[in-house]
């Protein structure tokens, strides 16, 4: 399906062309919202999907609870959730190390939502868990980058040296982009103490969530995670 004939409301399953590679999608569109006030620019949410080699896809608890708690705020102009490269219906081979070419997945995505769809969103919100949020990273400072939201960032000695994605942290750190930062207290990826280091003189919001861990398992974290990020998110344009 060609980016033109997705319609302007409701939900879209579909493949979209990115690049060299076709990326599977679900997509939710409220073509006319402005955002909290009128007078706002229209806003699009993409939330990305953990590490696909360790088997991360948009149908990850965490993606679904916070794709849908967008759509159904009303807020936005098109909520989207898809597929990394390789994953699931989406061609192309994923990347182990680095995810550069992920974030180039993520670069030509944003561009094509912003030109491509009829009644188009102006900016774009980056919504990503684990993995994710390092491509999220990766595009901080994009000129239509609104805010990047990094969820459970997996930045800790041996997973970012092993995943190969301190560079992709470090140009979060440098963007000057609003930021937003959550982690628990029990997330084996990273440790709150590395977390304060990392984002030492880093502009940035920054929520701790007390036994949380690195999967958001603990009853009722997951419902107080998915609050406060759509919180945060409608108070960037408020």
């Amino acid at each position: 399906m060609a980016a033109s004939q997705i319609k302007t409301e409701g939900e879209t399953r579909t493949l979209l062309a990115v690049g060299d590679v076709q990326l599977e999608c679900m997509m939710y569109r409220n073509a006319y919202a402005s955002g909290p006030s009128s007078s706002e620019e229209p806003l699009a949410v993409v939330v990305l999907h953990p590490y696909s080699w360790l088997g991360g896809c948009m149908y990850d608890h965490v993606v679904q609870h916070l794709y849908a708690s967008f759509a159904s705020s009303g807020q936005y102009n098109t909520v989207i959730a898809y597929n990394s490269r390789g994953v699931g219906r989406s061609s192309g081979r994923a990347t182990m190390f680095g995810a550069q070419k992920e974030v180039g997945d993520l670069k030509g995505l944003c561009q094509m939502l912003m030109s491509n769809l009829v009644h188009p969103p102006k900016k774009v919100l980056l919504v990503g868990y684990s993995h994710g949020s390092c491509v999220a990273c990766g595009a901080s400072t994009e000129p239509y980058v609104a805010g990047i939201c990094a969820i459970s960032p997996p930045i800790g000695s041996f997973a970012s040296s092993a995943l190969r994605l301190k560079d992709l942290w470090r140009v979060f750190c440098q963007a000057t982009t609003r930021k937003f930062v959550a982690l628990g207290t029990s997330d084996t990826f990273c440790s709150e103490k590395t977390l304060r280091k990392q984002m030492d003189g880093v502009e940035a919001a920054v929520k701790i969530y007390e036994r949380g861990d690195h999967f958001w398992s603990r009853s009722g974290l997951l419902e107080s995670l998915q609050a406060d990020v759509l919180e945060w998110c409608l108070a960037i344009n408020a």
